[in-house]
């Protein structure tokens, strides 16, 4: 093979992270590695590039020695801690002897001054991306590779082994997207962690988000990202979870509590298998398996129009349902003795067993929290108590933790007698809404707790009877 000449796709499959604030450099850079096969991303803030590694987990970074918000070096000493076997290759239109020698001294593995020949890049991005795959070989053969440690489903009940074949074949399909049902505290995190770590996906991203904790106005550039100047703000462009997912797993948590007008645009994207961050003219494609999860009756909330059908019928082609406690208490022994031995190990403390009293005061309880609920019970009675056996009397029932149905008193004042001239059943659903929206504070969450639905449910009303919020 003659010199500054390289199969056009030598660096098939290579992920490489470029972060250089001049555009037209970054583009020619990113054009150039492409036609040779490789994967490429582009950023042009140090802020960014933090951001983005994770998510994109690069084999080499070509980096600019100057940003507008650092330095390269500060990335280069990061990143040289974080994942030592990365070649970096620093570029600069600044250079100098002085900042050479400190490059390569903290380990860049190349240092090139602008202007340059692209086929000078490439050749040193094929002699990183080399040493690169040779590191990993060798980490491989010598067994010091990362252990990932095997993901566990406790439970023997008919119900969690159905569960569990449902996700093996989920996780070896090549299904798209996936919905997972089931009450708060069910294991609806770990269902899909469990579809990530079994799939051919496992060496990818895994990304996840929950979509009641972020304020509408910020989920949707979460998701999907901007562009520098979409709004006031947007200093410089951001890289969302879809384009930092590429190949591997988006997990939507609460996806029942997404607003309507981003539901529309979750629909397109999963549809078509791209989007457009906001303020972008650019389709952006990507290949991440989606895994929504919620607790919410989603027929329900098609009903009172605050969940698209559409975007439903997309996601429940598969979907996965997570039994409550309640409903598999053959696996209750086993699984309190699984975390108690697993935070007995993480407290640092001799893992005690359970007491045949323990047990039985356990069986007795309703569990309306799930796994959730049973996992902070067995944690109080190791932190508090430390026993070397626990029974009855170190387990503390949080009885805060029933649902509001069960917890209301079945008589007065919460039932009420029909007057006999009748009511007007609208005008009451309305005080009752301003009532429990002035006890709340205004706090539209808590109000919808007072009444026993969700915030959806709760907004739906609002709107029905013209009420500000």
């Amino acid at each position: 093979m003659s010199k500054g000449k390289f199969p056009r796709h030598a660096l098939n499959g290579t992920r490489i992270l470029i972060i250089d604030d001049e555009e037209i450099l970054a583009w020619s850079i990113e054009t150039e590695l492409k036609s040779h096969g490789a994967e490429v991303l582009s950023c042009n803030t140090l802020r960014t590039a933090l951001e983005s590694f994770s998510g994109f987990n690069p084999d080499l970074a070509i980096c600019d020695l100057r940003l507008p918000d650092g330095s390269g070096m500060e990335l280069l000493k990061k990143w040289r801690s974080e994942k030592p076997d990365m070649p970096i290759i620093l570029i600069t239109a600044h250079g100098a002897v002085e900042s050479a020698v400190d490059a390569l001294r903290l380990g860049a593995f190349d240092y090139l001054q602008k202007p340059f020949d692209l086929k000078v890049l490439v050749a040193a991005v094929n002699r990183g991306a080399e040493l690169s795959l040779l590191r990993q070989k060798v980490s491989q053969l010598t067994g010091h590779e990362a252990v990932r440690e095997p993901l566990q489903m406790v439970g023997e009940s008919p119900a969690m082994k159905r569960v569990r074949t449902q996700l093996e074949r989920i996780a070896r399909s090549k299904a798209s997207s996936v919905l997972i049902l089931g009450e708060s505290g069910t294991g609806k995190e770990l269902a899909a962690c469990a579809l990530h770590e079994w799939s051919d996906r496992a060496n990818q991203p895994f990304v996840e988000i929950n979509c009641a904790s972020i304020p509408e106005n910020l989920l949707e550039s979460e998701l999907f990202g901007y562009e520098k100047g979409a709004f006031t703000d947007a200093r410089d462009r951001k890289l969302g979870l879809f384009e930092l997912a590429q190949n591997g797993t988006i997990f939507l948590d609460e996806i029942g509590e997404m607003p309507m007008k981003l539901q529309t645009k979750l629909l397109r994207a999963l549809e078509y298998r791209r989007f457009k961050r906001l303020g972008g003219t650019k389709d952006i494609s990507f290949s991440a398996r989606i895994v929504a999860a919620t607790n919410r009756n989603l027929l329900e909330e098609i009903q009172l129009k605050t969940f698209r059908s559409d975007l439903y019928y997309r996601l429940s082609a598969l979907p996965v349902y997570l039994p409550p406690l309640r409903e598999r208490m053959e696996d209750l022994d086993r699984m309190a003795e699984f975390f108690v031995m697993r935070m007995a190990h993480d407290l640092g403390i001799a893992g005690p067993s359970l007491g045949v009293s323990a047990r039985e005061k356990l069986r007795s309880h309703s569990w309306p929290g799930n796994m959730r609920e049973l996992k902070n019970i067995l944690e109080r009675a190791l932190v508090f108590h430390a026993p070397s056996e626990i029974q009855a009397q170190h387990i503390e029932l949080d009885v805060m933790q029933e649902p509001l149905s069960h917890a209301m008193p079945q008589g007065d004042p919460v039932s009420m007698v029909l007057p006999a001239q009748g009511i007007n059943l609208d005008e009451l659903e309305r005080d009752l809404l301003l009532q429990a929206l002035e006890r709340a504070h205004n706090n539209q969450t808590k109000a919808a707790d007072l009444l026993g639905i969700s915030r959806h449910t709760f907004r739906y009303r609002l709107e029905k009877y013209g009420l500000k919020h």
